[in-house]
Parts: C-alpha cells; sequence; structure tokens
C-alpha cells in the first residue's frame, strides 16, 4: 500500500490517511541512493544534480535515478550481492517498484503558501538487521573498504494527512 504516488512527476500525494508521526518513506532518503562518506568522492555526480541529500553529520545520499548516479548505483549494488542476496534494492530505478515507499526524494520543498506536511528522520541500519531482508532497502554504501553503518532516512508525518493530499518537507530540517 504505497504512502506516495506518481513518482515520475513532480508532485506526491499521499495514497492513503495518514496520521502524525508516522514513518512513511525510505529514502538514499531513500532517501534513496548512494551513500557517500564525507572523504569519498562524489563531483562528478554532483554536478546538475537536485537530489543529494546532506545529513546532519555530513554524510550525503545521492537519490538521482538517471546518467552517473544511476550507473554508480547499479555498480555499488552488483558489487555487495552476497550469493543469491542482494543487498539492496535497485526497483526503484526501474518502472517496476518492489519497495512503493523507496521515493521520498521526490517529495517538493514546502513554501509560504504551502507548509511541511513530513520531515526527515535519519537512522543507521544495525549490523544485525538480517541479510535475507537487505534486498528492500533503497540504500548502498558507496565504498565498504570501512565498516560502518548504512545511513538511512525516512519521512515522518507532522500532522494528519488526508488521502490525495500532496507531500511537502522542509529540505533544511532533519530530526536526528
Amino acid at each position: 500500500m504505497p504512502a506516495l504516488q506518481d513518482r515520475d512527476q513532480s508532485k506526491h500525494w499521499a495514497a492513503e490517511h495518514v496520521l502524525p508521526w508516522q514513518s512513511r518513506s525510505v529514502w538514499p532518503l531513500s532517501l534513496t541512493g548512494t551513500v557517500y562518506r564525507k572523504h569519498e568522492p562524489i563531483f562528478f555526480q554532483s554536478l546538475g544534480n537536485p537530489f543529494i541529500f546532506r545529513c546532519i553529520d555530513g554524510i550525503l545520499i545521492d537519490g538521482n535515478d538517471k546518467g552517473l548516479s544511476r550507473s554508480v548505483y547499479r555498480s555499488c549494488s552488483r558489487r555487495d550481492q552476497l550469493g543469491p542476496f542482494q543487498m539492496s534494492d535497485e526497483s526503484w530505478l526501474t518502472s517496476a517498484l518492489q519497495n512503493p515507499l523507496a521515493v521520498g526524494q521526490y517529495v517538493n520543498n514546502c513554501s509560504h503558501e504551502k507548509a511541511a506536511n513530513v520531515c526527515y528522520q535519519e537512522f543507521d541500519v544495525p549490523g544485525y538487521f538480517p541479510v535475507e531482508l537487505k534486498q528492500y532497502l533503497p540504500n548502498i554504501v558507496y565504498s565498504h573498504e570501512i565498516e560502518s553503518h548504512l545511513r538511512c532516512v525516512v519521512l515522518v508525518t507532522l500532522r494528519d494527512i488526508k488521502q490525495g493530499e500532496e507531500l511537502f518537507s522542509n529540505y533544511y530540517t532533519v530530526v536526528n
């Protein structure tokens, strides 16, 4: 039951009634995408890319589903495959989503006329997370040379959201 609709358009609408402080979407916020630590190269992927999210601690998540960003994500995802187990979800790069909640990077910024109704919440996936469920996580680390947790960001509702209501976030507000 997806919380967002119209992934390929610039507006996203609640597909169901959502109560305040419910988690609705993982983003590379989901924020979907490739997770870069502070020291890792992202210059070329960042050129003309409006889908890069900066976490409070400087970690970057590239949620672009096109161009070089798409290629880097796919490459890292396939690099980390463990036998039959995928370590991330690549379906957000296609029209056949396995995880329909993994589209948080497409939510628009709020404005004076349209107040934010969702906010970002960062969390690290624990090391004991079951390997057979990692195929549903829409994030992958750029480099696995340094042991660290996988960073994810979810969208959390700030108030009651009705079905069909457009979703807005404040790009500068992150709950840590």
